[in-house]
């Protein structure tokens, strides 16, 4: 749609969401995040008015095959209507070089004062950087671009391996498919976390990944370079690490003796099988914090830990703090404090 004068193109009542678009933007930090909103709008109608904005109106080349028609252009459209402002990314060798377009950095330096949330996917941050909003602030990208992006940013805070990162109205993201996660996170901070797993449920995903989770799977690592037997039996512990995980249940299942399985762990993964299913149960642990307002002895019973001292340690051993301490860290961090 072309827009000749400045007038505002959204719905009444619902959070007017705008994603920016540059040509060969990567299509999943556009689609991702879209994805999520009419996602939400599904479960509760009129919550969000998505629209994608363009240097150009009409028709923005993605880094596929596929062509994003835009709904307006940055540079007529009225600010004060929109509440998230989303700035999709791309190869940072190819697309960043979009952002230094002077007229551009002015429109968003404008528009960060007004919005109520100001989101990079991938290197999109680097416009935030551009545009001199990033001075102390810490943020994400794609781990591939983190060290470009502390270069040009000396006085940001770069966390390096970070699915998003929020620090007050800013929030960055990985890239790619981390938008998703940053996109249910805004959901979740505006609907309820009720919502934002329904939506992560409809999307099949595995389950929703907390900011501070590791960009790089610990399962893609760990499966880059095992032996099929390994790999096999990684698979099934993604999803069964609440059973029996002991090395003798482990070694029985896969056919191999406790000493060879022991071996080929070690070798192949990096560490024990007992260590590399507590790290499943810390992370279901987690979510499980987070999640409900189970006791920490159900949360310990549910991601597969004997007892309640047994998730203790391994909290204190990962991240130094006990799980009761965790739980009143995060709940202070939701309610803004």
């Amino acid at each position: 749609m072309v827009v000749s004068e400045k007038k505002s193109i959204f719905k009444m009542n619902a959070k007017k969401v705008v994603v920016v678009v540059f040509d060969n933007v990567e299509i999943l930090d556009v689609a991702g995040p879209c994805s999520v909103f009419s996602k939400a709008n599904f479960f509760n109608p009129g919550s969000y008015d998505v629209s994608i904005f363009s240097n150009n109106s009409g028709k923005e080349k993605t880094n596929s095959a596929l062509v994003i028609e835009t709904n307006n252009t940055w540079n007529t459209a009225l600010y004060d209507d929109i509440d998230t402002l989303i700035i999709a990314g791309g190869d940072e060798n190819k697309f960043i070089d979009n952002f230094k377009n002077k007229d551009f950095l002015s429109w968003l330096s404008s528009t960060e004062k007004k919005v109520r949330r100001l989101v990079s996917v991938c290197t999109g941050v680097f416009a935030l950087g551009y545009a001199g909003l990033l001075h102390g602030r810490q943020v994400t990208t794609h781990w591939r671009a983190c060290e470009l992006l502390q270069n040009e940013f000396p006085e940001t805070v770069v966390l390096r391996d970070k699915v998003y990162v929020h620090d007050k109205k800013i929030w960055s993201s990985a890239g790619v498919l981390t938008g998703i996660d940053l996109a249910l996170a805004l959901v979740e901070e505006d609907l309820g976390r009720e919502i934002a797993i329904k939506i992560g449920e409809l999307l099949v995903m595995a389950g929703i990944r907390l900011g501070e989770s590791p960009q790089q799977s610990s399962l893609f690592k760990s499966q880059s370079d095992a032996s099929s037997l390994i790999k096999e039996l990684l698979a099934w512990l993604q999803f069964n690490f609440t059973e029996d995980c002991g090395v003798d249940a482990l070694a029985s299942r896969m056919g191999i003796s406790k000493r060879h399985l022991s071996r080929l762990f070690i070798e192949e993964v990096g560490m024990s099988p007992s260590r590399y299913v507590q790290m499943k149960r810390l992370d279901y642990a987690v979510l499980l914090l987070k999640d409900t307002k189970w006791s920490i002895k159900k949360v310990a019973e549910n991601s597969g830990f004997l007892s309640t001292e047994s998730l203790r340690r391994g909290f204190i051993q990962r991240w130094g703090v006990t799980p009761c301490k965790y739980r009143h860290r995060e709940e202070a961090r939701s309610l803004g404090m």
